[in-house]
């Protein structure tokens, strides 16, 4: 691990994005981070010093595009067995299609992957993460969000020994990619963590219509697939579908 600490950025992202070669495990950590970045334009909410803000540089081995979902798999497995470690035992971090860390109905983190390729393969991928470790209230309009203290009995969690536990995970899980039957465990682990993976759960269109459905499948290219009350299937790619909580 190769890690650089900053006071302050604006996102974590745009930072490693600077740095086009910095090599394989480059971890930037940010104790500020002012303009966070999350999916679908969204911003993050951070207090400064109480949460880990991190953009993991990794150069994938002979990833192509069609696989990067790969790549996710690898991250939210990663997130949901650090807090394996640091939650309660009578908890359990799910994933939330296709990325999203949730404990219960609540967010505790996200993840932003930004890929950058040569030819047909991801020559380099930037892992956003911003994880709610040690920040007691939050004051932005976000519909849910929670943090581990939140959730251990408001016991402070050192910041830097995370960030170690976070790589070792993030490497871990990566060198799974790189044979067909670590790809298989990997799926079997992102699977077994989804969230709201039994029974039945509103979703909604675009347009906000809205309708029950089970999820029945998540493919390698990481389109989900639903299956409706009467038996019926729908295929979906991210934001084509929202989980309505």
């Amino acid at each position: 691990m190769n890690l650089i600490e900053v006071d302050e950025a604006t996102s974590t992202n745009t930072l490693a994005a600077s740095m086009p070669d910095a090599p394989h495990g480059t971890v930037i950590r940010a104790i500020s981070q002012t303009a966070g970045r999350g999916q679908r334009g969204n911003s993050w909410e951070s207090e400064p010093g109480k949460n880990l803000t991190v953009s993991i540089v990794v150069r994938p081995d002979n990833i192509s595009a069609g696989d990067q979902f790969l790549i996710c798999r690898a991250v939210s497995v990663a997130l949901v067995q650090l807090l394996d470690r640091v939650l309660p035992q009578s908890l359990e971090a799910e994933i939330k299609w296709p990325n999203d860390i949730y404990v219960g109905d609540k967010k505790i983190c996200g993840i932003l992957i930004e890929n950058s390729l040569t030819g047909s393969t991801i020559d380099r991928s930037i892992l956003g993460i911003g994880l709610n470790v040690n920040q007691r209230e939050f004051v932005s309009d976000a519909p849910n969000p929670v943090s581990i203290i939140n959730l251990n009995g408001g016991v402070e969690i050192e910041l830097a020994p995370l960030v170690e536990m976070l790589w070792s995970l993030v490497d871990e899980n990566l060198r799974l990619c790189s044979t067909e039957s670590g790809r298989q465990k990997l799926t079997e682990n992102y699977n077994s963590r989804l969230w709201r993976r039994t029974g039945y759960h509103t979703f909604a269109y675009p347009d906000g219509q809205r309708f029950m459905a089970l999820i029945k499948s998540i493919g390698d290219n990481g389109v989900m697939t639903l299956e409706h009350r009467d038996g019926a299937t729908q295929s979906f790619a991210f934001k084509e579908v929202q989980f309505v909580l």
